[in-house]
């Protein structure tokens, strides 16, 4: 198969379709190529493992910037922050966590540890062709983390040369927020190579939503710099890689004129990621075909996580020098240093015999953790904060953690409406004594072309070792980090799920329902207490225990009417109960079986329409259910955060404008986000406030404006 005639040729009927006029607008869905499932080019619709994707049109109505922006409207998937001071956040997929789904780079999961903290913050979406998201652990191509799915980054490849400029101002509750995106996509002319660089600035101001004079939203300063290229060297052969360096620094907390240490609370982090990789395909022949990817993560990160607490400051009444340096000094060994690197490599191997296609192969992944106390001079700490005498000394993490999975998947077509996907996988994780073994299964039958019913079960594991959320160092009196207990052992789950998508005749396929039920039951999961613990040295910290188990179930409905080829709406809603078999004790004398801040209701919903050739309108809903959030300083639960509905809109006009002999084209959008400013009422104040009581949508009210041009 030769992959560029593929993508063209896929284009060119995407066009063809448009070009029928209204009366079969929706088949255009069909088209949609998909890779994730089962790492072959599959159309949407074919593939038994149900995949959804969210396309890069989205993202500029909504001005998603980054990946947590653009995965907001992903139904059955939940993007949530999880600190009053530092904004970092997570997203939740079949309501579990992040620590149970895998964000990978065109198949690559380079997100690990500390890059999944701030991952999804760091990935500007000016390079995204599309998302691709596989929910539940149906594909044996994925091994630990996937319990809950997949979230595949699949990267634009250009199909002819084309620069653009994208500049963007936004208004954050008064604050301002600029962006600014070059792109650059070059391709021979012979269609041999192709390449795309890009960059992606943003800056925002932090912003107080509570006028308590410490910031909920971090000032930032953000930088990516990349490139992607693929070459063609031969017929049916394909090498593609890609690098990307980010840096960015984000400060929380109050008086953001003084040095961290100086102010009253801080939380201050400067990241420098870099992360490529190589992947090498080969059809050896029609039915043949090999692949081998390489891919590097690397991420240094200097933090910091305190201040001189309720002591006041110069200026402020109660002003006491002697004991304002004294808290300096204290609150000066606060610092930190991380770095993390995984290595990933793997090969694969898919074979066409008859009606079967059997795909082989094996990975590995190897990761490397290092993170120390450091003072305000970046020197080694012991962390009882004297100084180390060389760096490590003490470290408060430093481990090496691998897994080698190999598997073997079947796509078998037995009869013309029916697909089996089966597979085995068999893992060894450098924490375990054991290899563990994850069989799974996934079904497609279309009785006639109004419907595909889908169903799958899945076995996965999760092992102990140090885990995404252990870099986000939240802030009791002091910093609090969360250890894994001595006799944690691996989690493991079984997945079940079973659907439908039908596209009634009677409104010429513009109708398509989609419904999908999902059951994931957890043996041994994970649970962090809400006890605070204190070693011999004196620094606090959480125990991760292992608790009798979980349930994690629920149905998704989404549904899509195409009424004609300027009017579509979609929208969607879930329904999910999270719960551990037996209550767990979330704070201090407090048991709940309930997962925390898992809403049992929550929707999408979109609508575009265009007005004519020039002109296209957006507006988006995002509902959020009432759910548990834990007030830890407190020590107490608030049973009901109510229900939040964040609108967005927006409007793009097409503007052609000639100049010379060349003709430039711009979009310029102009958009409301949050547009009712629904958001949490009851957020805590102070420099001892309860950073982790925060819950609802990460962002108020805002105004862009946006203008993208390509030459």
């Amino acid at each position: 198969m030769n992959f560029r005639k593929t993508i063209m040729t896929l284009a060119v009927l995407g066009q063809l379709v448009l070009l029928k006029g209204e009366q079969h607008v929706h088949t255009l869905a069909a088209l949609e190529v998909v890779t994730t499932g089962t790492r072959t080019e599959r159309l949407a619709a074919e593939v038994p493992i149900r995949t959804e994707v969210l396309g890069s049109d989205l993202f500029g109505q909504i001005r998603a910037t980054d990946l947590a922006s653009a995965l907001e409207y992903l139904p059955g998937a939940r993007v949530e922050a999880n600190c009053q001071n530092c904004g970092t956040s997570e997203v939740k997929l079949l309501d579990l966590g992040a620590g149970y789904n895998q964000l990978l780079f065109n198949g690559q999961p380079l997100f690990s540890g500390l890059a999944a903290v701030y991952g999804l913050e760091h990935i500007p979406t000016a390079f995204i062709e599309r998302v691709e998201v596989v929910k539940g652990g149906a594909s044996s191509l994925y091994g630990p983390g996937a319990v809950a799915g997949v979230i595949n980054i699949i990267p634009h490849e250009p199909l002819f040369n084309q620069r653009q400029v994208e500049l963007s101002v936004e208004l954050l509750d008064g604050e301002p927020s600029s962006l600014l995106v070059g792109i650059w996509d070059w391709l021979d002319p012979a269609h041999r190579s192709a390449i795309t660089t890009f960059m992606e600035a943003r800056h925002n101001e932090s912003v107080d939503l509570n006028k308590d004079g410490f910031s909920e939203i971090t000032k930032k300063d953000f930088l990516t710099l990349g490139t992607n290229f693929w070459i063609y060297p031969a017929e049916g052969t394909r090498l593609s890689g890609n690098y990307a360096f980010t840096w960015e620094k984000r400060r929380g907390g109050n008086r953001m004129d003084l040095l961290p240490h100086e102010s009253q609370i801080t939380e201050q982090l400067r990241h420098r990621w870099h992360r490529g990789g190589l992947t090498v395909e080969h059809d050896v022949n029609p039915d043949w075909k090999i692949s081998s990817s390489l891919s590097l993560s690397h991420i240094d990160r200097d933090s910091y996580y305190g201040g001189v607490g309720t002591v006041p400051l110069l200026g402020e009444e109660g002003f006491n020098e002697e004991q304002y340096n004294e808290a300096v000094e204290e609150a000066s060994k606060l610092y930190g240093f991380t770095k993390t690197t995984r290595l990933y490599f793997d090969a694969l191997s898919t074979w066409n015999a008859g009606n079967h296609a059997i795909t082989f192969g094996v990975q590995h992944h190897y990761d490397d953790v290092f993170d120390e106390k450091r003072d305000e001079m970046n020197r080694s700490l012991l962390a009882n904060g004297e100084l180390a005498e060389r760096t490590g000394e003490d470290p408060i993490a430093n481990g090496t953690f691998s897994n080698t999975g190999i598997f073997i998947q079947d796509e078998w077509d037995p009869v013309d409406k029916v697909t089996v996907i089966s597979g085995l996988r068999v893992d060894r994780h450098s924490e375990l004594n054991n290899w563990i073994v994850s069989p799974r299964i996934a079904l497609r039958f279309t009785p006639d072309k109004a419907w595909i019913i889908r169903a799958s079960v899945a076995t996965g594991f999760r092992a102990p070792e140090i885990f995404d959320e252990d870099f986000h160092i939240e802030i009791l009196d002091d910093p609090t980090r969360t250890r894994n207990a001595g006799d944690l052992r691996e989690e493991r789950s079984v997945s079940y799920t079973a659907g439908f998508v039908w596209t009634p005749k009677i409104l010429d396929n513009r109708l398509q329902v989609d419904v999908e039920a999902y059951r994931t039951a957890l043996k041994n999961s994970f649970s962090i207490s809400g006890i605070v613990l204190h070693d011999a040295s004196g620094n606090a910290y959480k125990e991760r225990q292992n608790t009798s188990g979980a349930v994690v179930q629920g149905i998704e409905v989404n549904t899509r009417y195409q009424a004609s080829r300027s009017f579509t709406i979609e929208g969607g809603f879930t329904f999910s109960v999270a719960a551990f078999d037996a209550p767990v004790e979330v704070l201090p004398g407090i048991h709940e079986r309930r997962f925390l801040e898992s809403p049992k209701w929550s929707g999408v919903a979109r609508i575009n329409y265009t007005m004519n050739e020039k002109t296209d309108l957006f507006l988006g809903l995002i509902y959020t259910g009432p759910m548990i959030a834990a007030r830890e300083l407190e020590g107490s639960l608030n049973e009901d955060t109510g229900n939040f509905f964040v609108i967005d809109c927006s409007i793009t006009r097409h503007i052609d404008l000639p100049i010379g002999d060349s003709e430039v084209h711009m979009d310029l959008t102009i958009g409301v986000r949050n547009l009712l400013d629904h958001r949490q009422g009851d957020l805590t104040s102070g420099p001892d406030r309860d950073t982790t009581y925060f819950y609802g949508p990460r962002f108020p009210r805002s105004l862009f404006v946006t203008a993208r041009i390509k030459f």
